[in-house]
């Protein structure tokens, strides 16, 4: 077992991020909704403030990942994304201790932004 030198923050969204959702799924995909978080590692933090900053400073990558995975189009994406809108469209938990309880060594992989888009398209 090994404690990551990273900590975390879950996002799930809120009714506004289902409801601009609403065009690209269906009624079922609507309920189920909010019931998933995606989550995000970031750099340890010693405090909340701390982590108020890391989120403020990273909330443009996570706004645009919890998009891309309804709409690849990103003029179909809210504008502006300020950190005002991220917080009424997303709830959000900090983990401030992530444990890596995994065998093999922790490994990361770049994506192409091509490739997840073909897979995305493939998929559906």
């Amino acid at each position: 077992m090994a404690v990551l030198n990273r900590c975390a923050i879950a996002v799930a969204p809120k009714p506004l991020m289902r409801e601009w959702t609403r065009p690209f799924w269906t009624r079922e995909d609507m309920e189920s909704l909010g019931e998933e978080e995606s989550l995000y590692l970031i750099p340890t933090y010693d405090d909340e403030a701390g982590a108020l900053a890391l989120l403020e400073e990273h909330h443009n990558a996570i706004f645009a990942a919890e998009l891309e995975l309804w709409c690849l189009d990103p003029e179909r994406w809210p504008a502006p994304r300020d950190y005002a809108l991220f917080l009424g469209w997303f709830s959000l938990r900090f983990f401030p201790l992530v444990v890596d309880l995994g065998r093999e060594p922790l490994a990361t992989y770049a994506v192409d932004t091509r490739f997840s888009a073909s897979l995305r398209q493939a998929l559906d």
